[in-house]
C-alpha cells in the first residue's frame, strides 16, 4: 500500500488517495502485477542456478548443488531488500509523523464499537459476499499452486525438476498476460471491475468443471492431455484477469471489502466510511476466509 500511494502521488483532504482517480485501479494493479514478474524472475534464477551448480538439467541432483541452488536463490533478493531499507530510513522522511497527523485529522486512528455494530448488523450481506469472494478465489487459486506438480506430471509424465520448472514458467507467463489484461480493463467504463470479476469467476468455473467430469478422457495420451494442458494454463490467465485482481488486489486498496469491488465505495456513509473500513478490514481482509479456502482445498482433494 505504501508503494502504491507513493507511486500515485500525494495530496491532502479528499484528493489524498490518488493523483489520477480515473486510472486508480490500473495504477494499483500495475503495482501488484510485480508479484507476477517476481515469480517469473525467481523461476528463471532457479533454472540458471541449477544449471550453474549442477552443470546439467537431468537428475540425479547432488546435495551440494541442491543446497547452493536453494540458498543462493534467496540471496539474490538481498540487495533489493537492503536498498528498500536504505530508501525507507534515509529518503522517506517524516512519513510516520505525516501518517499520524492524517489519521488524527480524519479521525481514523483506530476502531470503534459503533461502526463495528453497524458493519455486522446492516452491512453483513456485503461482508458475507466479499468474504465468500476471497474464499472462492483462493480455493482454486492456491489449489492450482498446491497441486501443480500433479497437474504437470499428467501433462509431462516422467518429468524431472527442470521440466516442471519450465512448465511453471509457461504458467507464470499466462498469468502475466492476465495481470496486464486486468490492468488494461479494470477502469474501463463498460467492462470494469464488476464484469471482470464475474467473467473471471465464470471462466475459472468452466476451466475446472470440464476436467472434473472428463478427467479420464483428458488424461489420456494425445489430444486429451493437450486439452488438459490448455485448460490448466487458461485457468491461470482468467484467475489473474478476474477475481484475483479484483477480490484481492484493488479491493484492498480502493475499498478493502465492498463485495470486493462489485459495489462502489460510496455505498458506505461518507462520514463514517473510513471507520467502517477499519472495522471490516480485520474481519475480511485479514484473510481468514482466504486462509480457509487455501486449507480446505487440499483436504477436499485428498478426500475425493
Amino acid at each position: 500500500m505504501t508503494s502504491t500511494r507513493s507511486m500515485e502521488g500525494s495530496g491532502g483532504g479528499k484528493n489524498a488517495s490518488t493523483a489520477d482517480k480515473l486510472h486508480r485501479g490500473r495504477n494499483v494493479q500495475l503495482a501488484f502485477l510485480m508479484q507476477g514478474w517476481g515469480q517469473f524472475f525467481n523461476q528463471v534464477v532457479l533454472i540458471i542456478l541449477l544449471l550453474t551448480f549442477h552443470s546439467q538439467a537431468k537428475p540425479p541432483y547432488t546435495t551440494t548443488s541442491t543446497q547452493w541452488t536453494y540458498r543462493v536463490s534467496f540471496a539474490t533478493i538481498l540487495p533489493f531488500t537492503l536498498y528498500l531499507i536504505y530508501y525507507r530510513f534515509y529518503k522517506v522522511r517524516y512519513a510516520d509523523a505525516t501518517l499520524s497527523l492524517s489519521k488524527k485529522r480524519l479521525n481514523t486512528s483506530g476502531y470503534d464499537t459503533k461502526s463495528l455494530r453497524m458493519a455486522m448488523s446492516h452491512y453483513w450481506p456485503r461482508l458475507l459476499a466479499t468474504a465468500g469472494g476471497w474464499f472462492c478465489n483462493d480455493f482454486f487459486f492456491y489449489g492450482n499452486k498446491i497441486f501443480q506438480g500433479q497437474f504437470i506430471s499428467i501433462i509431462a509424465p516422467g518429468k524431472n525438476i527442470m521440466t516442471g520448472w519450465l512448465y511453471n514458467l509457461v504458467n507464470i507467463g499466462c498469468s502475466l498476460v492476465g495481470y496486464y489484461a486486468a490492468a488494461w480493463y479494470i477502469d474501463h467504463k463498460f467492462y470494469g471491475r464488476k464484469r471482470m470479476q464475474s467473467v473471471g469467476f465464470m471462466m475459472d468455473f468452466i476451466c475446472f468443471i470440464i476436467p472434473a467430469f472428463a478427467y479420464s478422457s483428458l488424461t489420456k495420451h494425445g489430444a486429451g492431455v493437450k486439452w488438459f494442458e490448455f485448460l490448466y494454463f487458461f485457468s491461470s490467465f482468467w484467475n489473474q484477469f478476474g477475481p484475483n485482481a479484483i477480490t484481492v488486489r484493488t479491493g484492498l486498496y480502493v475499498l478493502s471489502v465492498m463485495m470486493p469491488m462489485l459495489m462502489p465505495s460510496h455505498f458506505f456513509p461518507v462520514p463514517r466510511c473510513s471507520r467502517m473500513l477499519s472495522c471490516f478490514h480485520p474481519i475480511d481482509c485479514s484473510r481468514l476466509c482466504s486462509s480457509f479456502g487455501k486449507t480446505w482445498r487440499p483436504c477436499a482433494y485428498n478426500s475425493v
